[in-house]
C-alpha cells in the first residue's frame, strides 16, 4: 500500500509541476507576481503554413532579437514549435491564463500588405 501511495504521489507532484509553467527566456512567467497580462504575438513564416509565437510580458531584450521572448519548454530547455496559433493559445490557456481579445496588424503600417502579425491579449485567469 505504502509503494502504491509513493507511486501515485510522484506522479501527482510531477503533473503538478508541469502545469502553470510558461517560460519565456529562462523565466517562467507564471511565477512573476508583477506579470498580470501578457501579449502573444502570432507571425506568419513567409513560404509556409506555420507560425511562430513570441510572448511579451514586458522584459527587457536590451536590442537582443525576437528569440529572447519564444515559449521555451521547461523539461528541455529547447523552443516549444507550436502547430498552430489555436496550439499556443491552447498552451496559454492551460498554463493559467485567460483569453481577452486578439488584433490583427498589418506588415509595416500597410492595410493591404499580408504577411502581418496577429496579436492576442491574456490576463491572469483568477480562478487559480
Amino acid at each position: 500500500m505504502k509503494k502504491l501511495f509513493l507511486a501515485l504521489a510522484l506522479v501527482f507532484g510531477t503533473a503538478t509541476a508541469a502545469f502553470s509553467q510558461v517560460v519565456v527566456d529562462g523565466v517562467n512567467i507564471n511565477n512573476l507576481d508583477e506579470v498580470q497580462m501578457v501579449r502573444m504575438i502570432a507571425q506568419e513564416r513567409f513560404l509556409s503554413n506555420k507560425v511562430t509565437i513570441f510572448i511579451d510580458y514586458g522584459q527587457s531584450i536590451n536590442g537582443g532579437s525576437r528569440n529572447r521572448m519564444e515559449v521555451i519548454d521547461p523539461s528541455s530547455g529547447d523552443r516549444i514549435k507550436f502547430n498552430s496559433v489555436m496550439h499556443a493559445v491552447n498552451y496559454l490557456i492551460a498554463n493559467g491564463w485567460a483569453y481577452v481579445e486578439a488584433m490583427v496588424l498589418p506588415s509595416e503600417g500597410n492595410a493591404s500588405t499580408t504577411g502581418g502579425s496577429t496579436q492576442y491579449l491574456f490576463v491572469r485567469n483568477m480562478t487559480r
